[in-house]
């Protein structure tokens, strides 16, 4: 894993890669510098109940209590429907952002969700216009969501049918909806090798450089598909700095004058561009071995993307920030939930747990990001585990782009008891 001091050496070379937000109608600058620091403190609430899980699996009476006490002190309001109905209305039409990724041992869970379709209900949204949704039509196989696309009931579904991770649009995402983004690009590539790079990048940085190359695979370049299985061995073989290495001098040289259409974009949920009106964020507190923690701001951010895998070059400090910036989406999100009552500690999804009690509730995700790695760091630490918080760089990078708080004075936290 990459040393802070690493990761400073080599952060000039990984600088000025281009952020463009893309809607119809014209391009826009994005990031950090473009919003206006918050004044005010960030409200976050953690529910706490002795009985929250029942072996592994979270106890729907807890859930309950959880949900009522925390929606409540979140929202000032008397009752757990006013809460609701302080956020939504009946011509809302809500998507649940959950995470499928550790399913059955470690994803959103079913309890969680129901109780969000309940009180968005007591809010008189109507039950078709709730979409719990992820990535990926697959990743619901082991979540306890059976598939719904219909006219009726609530609609459970991925974005798409197709991996979305290194292409630049897939079935399901927007054309005219994008984040614009050099990292990852065969242009950026080649000047990062310009300026010395491949001599001081880590092992992630590397990979991460040469996204452009698997992008080609998938798209059929003979020269390109040669590599494709080495890469995919890689990209998991986080200590293969000489393997990934060894590629990314290869190819140096081999694709001269090849321009790859889009390389640079990002496209977006369509369900986020085009379906939704406001989005509830159900995020699993988790370690990710490129972002240090995976929490709230992440679940969204790489959720409702494509060609993402590029973004960890820098621990997605550029990217996060850019992506939940976007006026498509912004503004949509009314609502963070971050379960912790099971802690992913290890970034292979449910292989190492810890546990807690407690499920939280806010509506700044940095705030709630900036907890959480707490949380994870401690975790982590009574596992015999190294710090993370050297690359959590996603969430300062947030914070300083006006989506929240990570300055734990200005986070009004709230402990409860359910």
């Amino acid at each position: 894993m990459t040393t802070r001091r690493e990761f400073i050496k080599t952060a000039a070379a990984l600088a000025g890669g281009t952020v463009l937000s893309g809607c119809a109608g014209g391009v826009r600058p994005s990031g950090p510098e473009s919003f206006p620091q918050a004044t005010a403190k960030s409200r976050v609430v953690s529910a706490a109940a002795d009985d929250m899980l029942l072996d592994t699996r979270y106890n729907p009476s807890a859930v309950g209590r959880a949900f009522a006490a925390g929606m409540k002190e979140l929202t000032g309001e008397k009752t757990e429907a006013a809460a609701w109905a302080s956020m939504f209305s009946p011509d809302d039409v809500v998507g649940i952002k959950i995470n499928c990724l550790g399913a059955p041992r470690v994803s959103s869970s079913v309890e969680s969700i129901r109780a969000v379709a309940a009180g968005l209900q007591s809010a008189g949204v109507k039950e078709n216009a709730i979409i719990v949704w992820d990535r990926l039509d697959r990743e619901f196989q082991r979540t306890g969501l059976a598939l719904n696309k219909g006219p009726v009931g609530m609609r459970v579904m991925g974005t798409s049918t197709q991996g979305e991770s290194i292409l630049p649009w897939v079935e399901g995402y927007d054309r005219d909806v994008f984040l614009s983004l050099e990292d990852g690009a065969l242009k950026k590539f080649r000047e990062l090798v310009r300026r010395d790079f491949l001599q001081t990048a880590s092992y992630r940085q590397i990979f991460n450089s040469v996204t452009w190359l698997w992008m080609l695979a998938r798209m059929g370049d003979a020269r390109a598909t040669a590599f494709e299985p080495e890469l995919r061995r890689l990209y998991s073989a986080y200590d293969d700095r000489e393997g990934i290495k060894k590629i990314a001098e290869a190819v140096v040289d081999k694709f001269e004058g090849v321009i790859i259409p889009d390389e640079d974009k990002s496209c977006f949920s369509r369900i986020v561009s085009r379906d939704i009106t406001k989005l509830v964020n159900i995020a699993v507190l988790k370690h990710n071995e490129d972002s240090g923690v995976t929490w709230a701001l992440k679940n969204v951010a790489l959720g409702v993307t494509t060609n993402k895998v590029r973004f960890h070059i820098d621990y997605c400090a550029k990217a996060i920030p850019a992506i939940l910036s976007h006026s498509c989406l912004r503004d949509k999100m009314v609502l963070h939930i971050g379960e912790a009552a099971k802690i992913s500690t290890v970034s292979v999804a449910g292989t190492h747990l810890a546990t807690d009690n407690r499920i939280f509730f806010s509506r700044d995700p940095v705030a709630m990001d900036r907890l959480g790695l707490d949380i994870l760091e401690d975790k982590r630490r009574s596992q015999g585990l190294e710090s993370i918080r050297s690359i959590a760089n996603h969430v300062a990078s947030s914070a300083a782009g006006g989506l929240g708080t990570d300055d734990l004075a200005r986070i009004d936290l709230r402990a409860l008891k359910a």
